[in-house]
């Protein structure tokens, strides 16, 4: 019986050594992963070589560790994903300056200007209700429900429709107080 024993001994100390030895590996092949991944991982988040540098090397030395601590303070966002939200405000910016551009100078227009400082475009009209300004392309006025009146719009040769010149500045001042008029005589009749 004694040399059944040794044989057993001898049988179950090399399964040890086996599993100890792919164990081994097994953790040797899953630190390696671990740098490599930490490595890429930092790389498309930032371009400072020392914080890369730092990330890789903390879960050199570390580890599992490491590798926690890494995830804890990496930072957030990709430079992807950076990149994509400053295209996408660029895009938003500019759709706004767009939008508060005259459409024939192209300068600056405030959102309530009526007429463009500049070269003079009727970029709105008032309604004739409430005297609210209204886009040019409105068939309604959002304020009150009246029935935008049509702006005249002179037509290029075989083009769109190109804003009118404002009126003469006695003209802007009679248009107002014209309106008002008309909404009181509607009123009394009403």
């Amino acid at each position: 019986m004694p040399g059944i024993s040794e044989e057993l001994l001898a049988t179950v100390e090399r399964v040890v050594r086996i599993t100890a030895t792919v164990l081994a590996a097994y953790f040797v092949a899953l630190w390696i992963a671990a740098i490599w991944w930490t490595f890429r991982d930092i790389r498309s988040r930032t371009n400072d070589f020392l914080l890369q540098m730092a990330a890789t090397l903390l879960v050199t030395v570390f580890s599992l560790p490491g590798l926690l601590i890494y995830f804890i303070l990496r930072p957030p966002r990709t430079l992807a994903e950076l990149y994509e939200e400053s295209l996408a405000e660029e895009a938003m910016l500019q759709e706004i300056q767009v939008q508060s551009a005259c459409p024939a100078c192209k300068q600056h227009a405030e959102p309530d200007y009526i007429f463009c400082p500049w070269c003079q475009t009727r970029l709105k009209r008032l309604c004739v209700r409430c005297e609210r300004p209204l886009l040019l392309r409105w068939r309604n006025c959002p304020y009150c429900g009246q029935v935008a009146v049509p702006t005249p719009s002179v037509a290029g040769p075989g083009g769109p429709p190109q804003a009118v010149p404002a009126p003469s500045a006695a003209a802007q001042i009679a248009a107002p107080a014209d309106a008002r008029a008309a909404a009181r005589t509607r009123e009394l009749r009403a």
